[in-house]
């Protein structure tokens, strides 16, 4: 049983090594080695004050290995012993007898080795490792299998020179077991592995499956600035450690990957854009860019605060209205206080926003009193037309004035026609107004029958007064 589990340990060690190449990963061993066939039978500390070894021969063992990984080698050894028959055909230990003083053993060895950079880094000069191996070792000019477990260590004196020690505990199958030590000089050799191709081993290379430069431990470095492609957030272009291998070709400490101004310096708030004005808007997106000013208005000030950014308007100063472009209009008659000559009375802009004068309106209420019709007709008298030529000259004294023509009739006959009668009474007069040269726009039109009187209806003078078409100013 013990023999079925010492060869499955050894089998599973061979499936768990991978061939992976690093520095010098061959090793040849020249040694002189010894066997003791009595301190199997001995206690521990007795092994080591009644040694009994065996064998003179020097150099008297040959080993070559190959590294398969870090950590695990494989090894063969060729060993041979010059015996001492009567010696040990005299110790109780062994069972049958030596009849020849020539001893060999030929086999390999797993190693598993402790500087593989868990335990130990892998470029210790103390190199200690354990063994499992199986051989054949030949007595009496018969080859016995033997199954051996052991431990060695490398003490290297540089890269590729060491000296070795190594002791074994070798289980013949059929005969008697043996301890077996060795002791002699190893030499490393074999090509530096160096999968990139760029003169720098594996070992030292930090980046392996890539070629390139020394200074940099073997990394590249596609645009020169001295940092590491793999650490270069702009591999393509030159740029600075600090900014991590970005170019600032404005200077402003913000990398040109991520300064949507790179041109020109600028704040990193600002995604490296200028702002000279300080109003906390890029420059590139203020349309005052000298002047602070509000985000609403594209950087652009509103001193007034009326909703009209200054450049755009007319008043900046004073709170104004934006049909006007920010000009106050004081007495709402549509002209701006800037060229109302009277800010606080309506007016007409042909009098310069200032108020008809009175004069003026009782001039034309005088006029449109004198105004007479035929009867029941819509024909103006002709002794009228002076009247309205008055008016029609204040109309073009004020061209900006807009007037009401009104019609009324007193309450004698149906009501239906006398509405219809004024709105033709007005409709004359407007006729005859647009006649003169007066645009339709500024007169409005209108037929009011019975409604409105302004005397009464029962005398002949009243409905006298209240047939009429008044012409009035519009405020």
């Amino acid at each position: 049983m013990k023999k079925i589990y010492i060869f499955a340990f050894l089998v599973l060690l061979t499936l768990g090594a991978t061939a992976q190449n690093t520095e010098r990963p061959w090793l040849f061993g020249i040694s002189t080695n010894y066997a003791d066939f009595e301190a199997v039978e001995m206690s521990f500390g007795d092994q080591f004050t009644d040694a009994n070894w065996m064998g003179k021969t020097l150099p008297s063992q040959f080993k070559i290995g190959r590294l398969l990984n870090k950590s695990f080698n494989i090894a063969a050894e060729f060993s041979t012993i010059t015996l001492e028959p009567d010696k040990l055909n005299a110790m109780p230990a062994i069972e049958s007898t030596v009849t020849t003083d020539k001893f060999w053993r030929i086999g390999g060895q797993f190693e598993y080795k402790f500087a593989n950079g868990y335990l130990l880094k892998e470029e210790a000069r103390f190199d200690p490792y354990i063994f499992l191996g199986a051989n054949g070792s030949n007595i009496n000019e018969k080859t016995y299998f033997t199954q051996s477990t052991g431990l060695g260590f490398n003490v290297w004196l540089n890269d590729w020179l060491g000296v070795n020690a190594e002791g074994s505990y070798d289980y013949i199958f059929d005969w008697n077991d043996y301890f077996h030590y060795s002791f002699g000089v190893v030499f490393r050799v074999g090509k530096k592995a160096d999968m990139d191709g760029d003169g720098i081993s594996d070992k030292e290379d930090k980046c392996p499956e890539v070629p390139g430069l020394k200074e940099l431990e073997g990394c590249p470095d596609a645009d020169g600035d001295g940092i590491t492609d793999q650490l270069d957030r702009c591999p393509q272009n030159a740029g600075t450690a600090d900014l991590k291998g970005c170019p600032d070709k404005d200077g402003d400490g913000i990398a040109d990957i991520d300064d949507d101004c790179p041109d020109v310096a600028g704040l990193a708030a600002l995604k490296g854009c200028p702002d000279k004005d300080g109003d906390g808007i890029a420059d590139h997106l203020d349309e005052c860019p000298d002047v602070a000013g509000l985000s609403q208005y594209k950087g652009c000030p509103d001193k007034d605060g009326d909703g009209i950014p200054d450049h755009l308007d007319e008043c900046p100063d004073v709170r104004g209205l934006s049909q006007f472009k920010g000009c106050p209009d004081t007495d709402g008659d549509g002209i701006t206080d800037l060229l109302d000559q009277c800010p606080n009375e309506r007016g007409p802009a042909s009098n310069k926003g200032c108020p008809i004068p009175q004069e003026v309106v009782e001039a034309i209420s005088f006029n449109a009193q004198n105004v007479f019709f035929e009867t029941s007709s819509a024909k103006i008298k002709q002794d009228s037309h002076k009247n309205l030529d008055e008016i029609v000259t204040i109309m073009n004294t004020y061209p900006e004035t807009r007037f009401k023509v009104h019609g009324f009739t007193d309450n004698t006959g149906r009501a239906e026609m006398n509405l219809q009668l004024s709105k033709d009474r007005a409709q004359s007069v407007a006729e005859y107004f647009k006649g003169k040269g007066i645009d339709a726009s500024r007169l409005d039109v209108q037929g009011f029958g019975i409604e409105n009187p302004i005397a009464t209806n029962d005398t002949r003078e009243g409905r006298a007064k209240n047939r009429r078409v008044e012409i009035k100013l519009i405020d």
